[in-house]
């Protein structure tokens, strides 16, 4: 269901308990996207949603709604003119499964690790009159859909991310924490000398060049992967997504990782 039918649904039926949530929202233009955090929704009435912040009270045409989330997302922090960006992905490399193997010195012996996916890309820069030449690092959220074990029948999901900075309190799929971990103060910056904020060596030597983005698919194991969706958030907010499913008799759901 949309999302304006959604709420049009809930306050026809006399649902009212949409209190200190989260909205994202677009100008008249839709050129630029705003957060609002601790926000109520008073009404929703011909087309127009009434929304309270604070002291004061707003209201806004429904379609300007992009997102709501029942709970308040931190985004608090000093202004930020880090230039926008987008990202170009050149390959993705995914193993079939969690473990890889190579031949030993020993014949009909086998050594084994833990499989890697990896991620080249590059980052273009959006740089207006005003803003810095730095970047916020970008960040890399990463679902696996595997095959099902003997001892545990349904496909398990599982969530990664790059870098270690990206790691949200969420084991599922949660767009309300990404948001946070975008906005987060402690989201690393890159410079094009390639270091940060706080004078170390970021793990880009260069905001220019396909880079690697390299992700451990710890805990897969054995487990065949037969689906993947990625996610890369740039300054604020999602600027790519790819989807993958192995084209076999596996039969994947649409937006699995969603799944709870």
């Amino acid at each position: 269901m949309k999302l304006k039918l959604f709420f049009t649904a809930m306050f026809a039926l006399g649902i009212v308990v949409l209190n200190a949530g989260t909205i994202i929202y677009r100008t008249k233009a839709k050129s630029e996207t705003h957060t609002l955090a601790k926000v109520k929704i008073i009404s929703i009435a011909k087309k127009t949603i009434t929304l309270k912040h604070g002291k004061g009270i707003r209201t806004i045409p429904l379609s300007y709604l992009n997102s709501y989330y029942d709970t308040d997302i931190n985004i608090g922090g000093f202004a930020d003119n880090t230039c926008d960006y987008t990202v170009s992905i050149r390959d993705i490399k995914m193993p079939k499964t969690g473990y890889t193997y190579k031949k030993t010195k020993k014949k009909k012996k086998k050594s084994k690790k833990v499989s890697n996916c990896e991620i080249e890309f590059a980052v273009n820069k959006k740089v207006k009159k005003g803003d810095s030449k730095a970047i916020r690092m970008p960040y890399f959220y990463l679902f696996v859909l595997t095959t099902g074990s003997k001892s545990y029948g349904k496909r398990p999901i599982y969530m990664f991310y790059y870098p270690d900075e990206a790691k949200i309190k969420s084991k599922t799929y949660d767009e309300a924490k990404f948001i946070e971990a975008a906005n987060s103060m402690d989201r690393p910056r890159i410079y094009n000398n390639g270091r940060t904020g706080f004078g170390k060596i970021s793990k880009l030597s260069s905001a220019g060049g396909y880079k690697p983005a390299v992700i451990e698919l710890k805990g897969i194991k054995t487990q065949r992967i037969i689906a993947y969706h990625l996610e890369v958030w740039g300054k604020n907010e999602m600027i790519y997504q790819k989807n993958w499913h192995e084209n076999t008799h596996y039969k994947v759901g649409k937006n699995w990782w969603k799944r709870y």
